[in-house]
């Protein structure tokens, strides 16, 4: 998904490797081998990524996002306006992904889409932060 980049990956095992009184051979083949070729590598050698739930990974790209916005804007709103299709629209970050897909891809209406998108952000952003915190606490 991106989050970490390749080096940061290798890092991550790296110091998993030196905390830990028993070696796990996955960490060991992510550290020597990198991320790429890992998880080509089928579940029997190698465990799968972790699947973020809708909202875990709307925290993710949204702390992403906040890093950098100008840049990330249109790959935040393509992956929300698609992934939350199906999902409850009670969610309110499900209902703006239906949003960002009425706005952006069906209105073409990108100076209101963004001023909505930005507007809606501020509100959701402190809950969001914690989860994608959290995350992080518990992968680190």
């Amino acid at each position: 998904m991106n989050f970490l980049t390749h080096e940061e990956v290798i890092t991550w095992a790296d110091k998993q490797l030196l905390n830990e009184t028993e070696l796990f051979d996955y960490i060991s083949e992510l550290s020597l081998k990198g991320p790429k070729m890992c998880s080509g590598l089928p579940e029997c050698e190698f465990p799968p990524a972790r699947k973020f739930t809708y909202i875990e990974e709307f925290s993710l790209r949204l702390q992403k996002l906040n890093e950098n916005y100008g840049l990330e804007v249109d790959d935040f709103v393509g992956w929300i306006a698609q992934a939350a299709m199906g999902l409850d629209i009670e969610i309110r970050e499900v209902y703006l992904g239906y949003q960002c897909d009425h706005y952006f891809l069906e209105c073409d209406d990108m100076k209101f889409a963004n001023k909505f998108l930005k507007e809606e952000l501020l509100t959701l952003a402190p809950k969001n932060k914690r989860i994608a915190e959290d995350i992080w606490h518990e992968i680190a």
